[in-house]
């Protein structure tokens, strides 16, 4: 089936437009050039290819053939991925770990810090947790964490982050977002939250949040400063009585 057709029969939608220029670009140097390929197999799956492509040459040293070496790397890229996902997700709500989302969040503030855009954070705390798993056990815990990773991505728009930041705190990254649409969205959240039932097992629970909201402001050097203010607003928050959400504002900020 395959003797004496093209190579282009393995493309397909999401072959790399790009690497295959180069290894065309390549075989006319008569240079060889090894690429990962995204390609296709007989029945349409997409699969990964590594291909080796060698110029062959006769006695005189002319380029007569080429010799293409193709090796399915699916499993492999398969394995990679899941790595990948296990490295930057929190296991028990699917949403980032600490660690991702610290990375991300330093990505949005030096896009920000560089064209004068405005970032939010909110950070979130379930509010008397010990005590839910301290009268319902830890599944039942487990079940609340997960639901609010899930409501809270849920109402999140596709450039917005959430990440556990560790045990129930999560943190909520917001680019192109002032201070003020940051506290109306994380009072939002606290209200669908509070109404929210969880199923865990024979019971059903109810729960709260307290949020800290801050922003960006001009004198914040790097990510930590933002961070920090945003734990400032939190445990005012759960000062103020929990169940409630807290803004501060940057010290050089018009909104302070």
């Amino acid at each position: 089936e395959i003797i004496g057709q093209s190579t282009r029969m393995l493309y397909g939608p999401v072959t790399d437009a790009d690497t295959v220029a180069r290894m065309h670009d390549a075989m006319k140097a008569q240079q060889q050039i090894r690429v990962e390929l995204q390609c296709y197999n007989k029945v349409g799956e997409a699969i990964w290819l590594d291909i080796n492509v060698v110029p062959l040459r006769d006695d005189s040293g002319q380029v007569t053939h080429f010799a293409s070496i193709k090796r399915d790397l699916t499993a492999a890229k398969q394995l990679q991925e899941e790595l990948s996902t296990l490295a930057s997700t929190d296991a028990l709500t699917g949403i980032f770990n600490r660690r991702k989302l610290f990375e991300q969040a330093a990505i949005e503030f030096a896009r920000a810090y560089r064209y004068h855009r405005e970032l939010a954070v909110v950070m979130l705390d379930v509010d008397h947790f010990k005590r839910v798993n301290d009268e319902h056990g830890h599944f039942a815990g487990d079940q609340v964490l997960a639901a609010l990773g899930r409501h809270a991505r849920a109402l999140l728009r596709g450039s917005d982050m959430i990440g556990r930041w560790g045990g129930e705190e999560f943190m909520i990254v917001m680019p192109e977002t002032p201070l003020d649409g940051a506290a109306v969205f994380a009072e939002r959240l606290r209200e669908e939250l509070a109404a929210l039932s969880v199923v865990a097992g024979d019971e059903t629970l109810h729960f709260t949040v307290s949020a800290g909201v801050t922003a960006r402001g001009d004198g914040d050097q790097d990510i930590t400063h933002v961070l920090q203010r945003a734990d400032v607003a939190l445990y005012a928050a759960k000062n103020a009585g929990r169940n409630c959400v807290h803004v501060l504002a940057a010290p050089d900020s018009c909104a302070a």
